[in-house]
This record gives C-alpha cells, structure tokens and sequence, in this order.
C-alpha cells in the first residue's frame, strides 16, 4: 500500500496560481508535475531551469516528428519485446 505525505512549500500566490492554470490547460493536476519533477530529481541527482525549451532538444522533436509524417510505418510496435528493445531495455 502507498503512502502519501504533504509538502509544504513558500511560493508567491501569482506562480502558484500561474502555474494552476498552466496545468489545468495540459489536463494535469498540478501535484502530478510536483511529483514528477521530485522524481526526475532524485532520479537524475539534478534539475533544470529553462524558460524555454532546449534548441537541441527542439530539433530532435522536430527530427522525429518529420520522421513519423513521412514514415508513420517506422512507428508500429507490434508485441511487448519489439517496445522493450526499441526504448532499450
């Protein structure tokens, strides 16, 4: 069984509110995003701060995306081992 805990934290009311509605336009409890970021913290021992996106980063979507307009085909995952190898595990 899981357990959960509270956080309390100091945050100006504007980006705690900002933030709210950031959220609730993606259709994502705004906990879920603490909880994610918290993760990704630990996971990584690490954080970023960006107010935009990463240009690299951006170029790989954009790569990626152009790749699955001309060859969605390339994208089919047809059992549980093909999705294994194809995120590496």
């Amino acid at each position: 069984m899981s357990t959960s805990t509270t956080i309390t934290i100091k945050t100006p009311k504007k980006l705690r509110d900002a933030a709210k509605r950031t959220a609730s336009k993606l259709g994502i409890p705004l906990t879920i995003i603490m909880n994610a970021q918290l993760a990704q913290f630990v996971s990584e021992g690490r954080f970023i701060v960006s107010l935009t996106p990463l240009p690299k980063k951006v170029r790989q979507w954009e790569a990626l995306r152009r790749e699955y307009d001309e060859h969605p085909e390339h994208f089919i995952i047809s059992s549980l081992d093909e999705f294994a190898r194809s995120i590496g595990v």
